[in-house]
């Protein structure tokens, strides 16, 4: 998959869904394009995540952190995907100091993300956007053929051995799971790609 579109609205201390403050409240928000003709045109989005390795000055250059809470200016650049609208947003806030490597293309296995944390939950999120001939009504502005669907119900979950065969169609994210262990760098969370395509 390819990285279109990033948006950084981590604060030091946020509101969640259910209206209580969470501190900290993580909330790197990485937007994907499949490469892959098994799936064109579908999107993932992973949020909640606490920083990207395909984010090079993210905690690495002190303007590219957390932002002030109900922040309009909060970094963001290139495909964003909402429930209502899906559009480029020209770069804003200090998005240059990000170093995000919007086009990087991402392989089978490879480091897109650290689990944030809200309060003292960790987790990362995502969601999946795929393309079908029919008209999304909910789409006020943008591609009204690709539609938000529940991962629970529209994929199911399987775990694969490090070294199983992979058939065609099939989406995976490695985790640490029946021996697959990442390589030793990348479990520092400072830990970045190089600027290379």
């Amino acid at each position: 998959m390819t990285l279109i579109g990033f948006q950084n609205n981590s604060v030091k201390e946020g509101t969640g869904a259910d209206g209580k403050k969470y501190s900290p409240f993580n909330d790197v928000v990485l937007y994907f394009e499949s490469a892959s003709p098994d799936w064109p045109g579908m999107v993932m989005v992973a949020y909640h995540l606490y920083s990207s390795p395909l984010l090079l000055g993210h905690y690495q250059n002190p303007e590219c952190g957390d932002v002030e809470v109900g922040s309009k200016n909060a970094p963001a650049e290139g495909y964003l995907f909402f429930p209502y609208d899906d559009y480029v947003t020209p770069s804003k806030g200090n998005v240059e100091t990000c170093q995000a490597l919007i086009g990087r293309k991402v392989k089978r296995g490879e480091l897109i993300g650290y689990a944030g944390n809200v309060g003292e939950h960790s987790f990362a999120s995502f969601c999946f956007k795929v393309s079908d001939k029919s008209i999304n009504p909910t789409v006020k502005k943008g591609n009204r053929n690709l539609h938000w669907v529940q991962p629970a119900l529209f994929f199911y979950w399987k775990s694969y051995s490090p070294n199983a065969s992979i058939p065609s169609g099939v989406l995976t994210y490695p985790f640490e799971i029946d021996g697959y262990q990442l390589p030793a760098e990348q479990h520092d969370v400072n830990f970045k790609y190089g600027s290379k395509k």
